[in-house]
């Protein structure tokens, strides 16, 4: 398998756990699990720019946790673009996007969001 390849597989593995992650949200065992996934394919797809531009990407998906969970991961390569979509999600009246995408924000804001664990 070529490394374009590669990319393409993780992105779709990327986009799919967090569909999943997100409609597990009720269950903490599940969605903890899927969250270590989740942040295990991110790493790996950070390691190489062809990575990095296939979480950017989805920036731009029309599901709401793929755009928050991409901006989040973006932030470190792409800050402007990656926060104006979660300024985007967290101008939403309510809800958990909105809140996770404040808080995202405040901690990037901040110096103290941390996606190396």
């Amino acid at each position: 398998m070529s490394v374009a390849d590669d990319v393409l597989v993780l992105r779709a593995e990327y986009r799919g756990l967090v569909i999943e992650w997100d409609e597990a949200k009720d269950t903490a065992a599940k969605a903890n699990r899927v969250f270590d996934r989740l942040h295990q394919c991110y790493k790996r797809l950070r390691e190489s720019d062809a990575g990095r531009r296939a979480i950017s990407g989805l920036i731009d998906d029309p599901v709401t946790p793929v755009r928050l969970s991409a901006a989040a991961h973006s932030l470190a390569w792409q800050p402007a673009a990656a926060q104006a979509v979660l300024e985007k999600i967290e101008s939403q009246p309510t809800g958990l996007y909105a809140v996770t995408a404040k808080w995202t924000l405040r901690s990037y804001r901040q110096g103290k969001l941390n996606l190396d664990w």
